[in-house]
């Protein structure tokens, strides 16, 4: 389990003190809110107890483990049995769970015929050219919103779009913003997708050298992604 032993012991203090608001496991995933600075939400892979967090520090952090000792601790709820209640449910009580749903965290955008957010991606990266304090508008964009809801074509998509921005890659913040979509990919690891990373890499090794970074820190040796 990769936490640090230190990460572990605070996490256990936030669940002993019993800031973890709920914890529901549904399928390989543990769900949930842990209060601290702020409420954070988490969710954690049971195949291997990675932890992801709304809080800055994002991954694998004390929130994360707080959740992984509240499932340990068999303080949970399964996911099955929130389900089984909703199906006793009348329609006229399962639409007025939805509208408090909807009301309460802004849901409305899922009923509206909106433009995809690859798009408004695209469109971000075309104010950058025009005013350069647009590319934190942009990196914002792309941890906040994109790389948790884009498939993997998309991520793959926007490194292209960025390339022909003509954006400066040697700039910190356009190699953060190529950070946040190569951690997502890397982590799916979707090899067709590999695969076509190495090639944009070897064509554009100027402006995408950090890719390197992550084929030597992810394989011993990445030409098995080779056809």
């Amino acid at each position: 389990m990769n936490y640090d032993i230190k990460i572990i012991e605070r996490g256990r203090e936030y669940y002993r003190n019993g800031l973890v608001k709920y914890c529901i496991k549904f399928g390989d995933f543990i769900y949930g809110e842990v209060v601290g600075s702020d409420i954070y939400k988490v969710k954690v892979d049971l195949k291997d107890y990675f932890g992801y967090c709304s809080c800055p520090y994002k991954y694998n952090c004390k929130h994360a483990y707080a959740l992984i000792e509240a499932y340990k601790n068999n303080n949970y709820i399964d996911a099955e049995e929130i389900f089984k209640n909703l199906e006793n449910k009348s329609k006229e009580e399962l639409l007025e769970i939805i509208k408090n749903l909807v009301v309460k965290n802004y849901l409305w955008e899922e009923f509206l015929n909106k433009d995809s957010l690859f798009n408004k991606g695209i469109g971000l990266l075309k104010l950058i050219p025009l005013e350069r304090k647009n590319i934190y508008t942009f990196k914002s964009f792309l941890r906040n919103q994109f790389v948790k809801k884009a498939k993997d074509d998309e991520l793959l998509k926007i490194i292209y779009e960025m390339i022909n921005a003509d954006l400066d890659f040697n700039n910190s913040d356009v190699v953060e913003s190529l950070n946040i979509i190569l951690d997502e990919i890397f982590k799916r690891n979707n090899k067709d997708v590999i695969k076509k990373i190495i090639n944009l890499y070897r064509k554009h090794k100027k402006d995408l050298w950090i890719v390197e970074d992550y084929l030597i820190t992810h394989y011993d040796n990445y030409f098995e992604f080779e056809d």
